[in-house]
């Protein structure tokens, strides 16, 4: 399978702002990309020379289709990752994408939960921010290690909501995580129709569980290390059982948001 040459722009990076201590939002005038959907991703070439080799998938944070930018929510965690943050304005990426599927029943008029694992809360906050303009009812639930590896009140603002926050050692919000957070929204929040979520897997099965236990769709955004980004070399293939049968599936290509019920975790 070849990539489509309609696939990969030239997107220049217009600010980079530290978020959190380690994390970084670029902002990326990129017209073409600024059309995707929330849990949609790209794929970035860091550097001009073979080290790092592969390229490096990041969720899109934000996209602007009106004035033809994206934003992108950056932590460190390698050589690419370190080229990416420490980017200056006027770098131009080669970059692959809108890429995957997204996230289902965007419209949908019913209260939804979205809950976030540290920087897995990325394309949720893009659809936060797309319901909150549409009028949608929504809670966005952030669990962190500490108030240190979140962003400030204000980066919310802007868009118009705040998150429910959880943190392991209580420095912000409750003292706790994210599913601690959602456990307690389901019990006295009031109804609602659908979970979305997106963060480590262990956090992820306990979403599905208690989707599960309470009757609601859950739609998880899955994170994967990923070579081609097209589907070609299955090097991000996660079990899945269906009819009581354990099938592959590509992150990149079927996903990464699937829906909740399908994935299957090992323990």
């Amino acid at each position: 399978m070849q990539t489509k040459p309609a696939l990969i722009h030239y997107c220049e990076l217009i600010e980079n702002t530290r978020v959190t201590a380690q994390w970084h939002c670029l902002r990326l005038r990129a017209p073409k990309l600024a059309v995707a959907s929330p849990g949609q991703f790209v794929h970035l070439r860091v550097g001009s020379h073979t080290d790092p080799l592969l390229r490096r998938p990041i969720s899109i944070h934000h996209a602007d289709e009106s004035s033809g930018e994206i934003r992108l929510l950056v932590r460190p965690a390698g050589a690419g990752t370190e080229f990416l943050v420490r980017s200056k304005p006027g770098t131009v990426f080669d970059v692959m994408g809108p890429l995957g599927n997204g996230f289902p029943h965007l419209n949908e008029n019913r209260r939804t939960l979205l809950v976030g694992g540290g920087i897995g809360m990325a394309p949720l906050y893009f659809l936060a921010g797309q319901r909150r303009q549409a009028d949608l009812p929504f809670e966005l639930l952030i669990g962190a290690a500490s108030a240190a590896e979140l962003p400030p009140h204000d980066y919310f603002c802007r868009c118009g909501f705040l998150p429910l926050v959880a943190t392991e050692d209580g420095s912000r919000g409750v003292k706790g995580t994210a599913i601690d957070l959602l456990e307690q929204r389901l019990r006295t929040g009031g109804e609602a129709v659908r979970l979305y979520a997106c963060g480590p897997p262990a956090m992820l099965s306990r979403v599905v569980d208690l989707g599960r236990s309470y009757g609601l769709p859950t739609h998880i955004s899955l994170e994967a290390h990923l070579a081609c980004a097209v589907g070609a070399c299955l090097g991000c293939s996660f079990p899945f059982k269906k009819n009581g049968q354990i099938e592959y599936r590509r992150v990149c290509r079927d996903g990464p948001v699937f829906a909740g019920e399908e994935v299957y975790f090992e323990t």
